[in-house]
């Protein structure tokens, strides 16, 4: 018998320290890492995305997490997901095409990353100012709200933000952590 995987979803604006966090905690927990496929995708075709493109980093994203789901043990870490893309969506169309917004399979806990740690540009991201980041924050933690999604916010320096992530995820999945 296959116990059920539980997953934690590594969210919010672009240049919050998500993939190093995941990656670190990865290292420490039974968890397999789902990385960001529209990371991917954008670094490969560029960063001016459409509807299509939209769609196409949503088919990327569940296909690499069924493929993880196979090999994952306890946890499943992902380094952002299909809801993000939804509101990736609102925030480089205007809107949100009816597809995007449907996600069979959201996480079972959110760690939503706050913009107080400074922007560390590169080639794909799109909002280093400050005002942008804190609207971009507030329409992640919208969506997760709209969606009743459980999440926790991780703020402060990585250290903290660290601490923060690892007792949320000792405290919500002691259980499946002890089996």
């Amino acid at each position: 018998m296959t116990l059920p995987v539980e997953s934690i979803c590594f969210f919010g604006p672009e240049s919050t320290g998500k993939t190093t966090l995941a990656m670190e905690l990865a290292s420490e927990f039974p968890a397999v890492l789902v990385p960001e496929f529209g990371r991917y995708y954008c670094e490969a075709f560029g960063n001016k995305c459409d509807e299509d493109d939209l769609r196409a980093i949503v088919a990327g994203h569940n296909l690499l997490v069924n493929a993880a789901r196979r090999k994952a043990g306890k946890l499943l870490f992902l380094d952002t997901d299909a809801v993000m893309t939804a509101v990736w969506a609102d925030i480089l169309l205007g809107y949100r095409p009816a597809e995007l917004d449907w996600v069979s399979d959201p996480a079972d806990l959110y760690l939503l990353a706050n913009v107080d740690v400074p922007f560390a540009a590169d080639a794909i991201r799109y909002f280093p100012d400050q005002t942008s980041r804190e609207r971009f924050f507030e329409a992640c933690r919208a969506e997760l709200e709209r969606r009743a999604l459980p999440y926790v916010v991780l703020s402060g320096d990585r250290e903290q933000r660290r601490k923060t992530a690892r007792a949320t995820i000792r405290e919500r999945f002691a259980d499946v952590l002890a089996r």
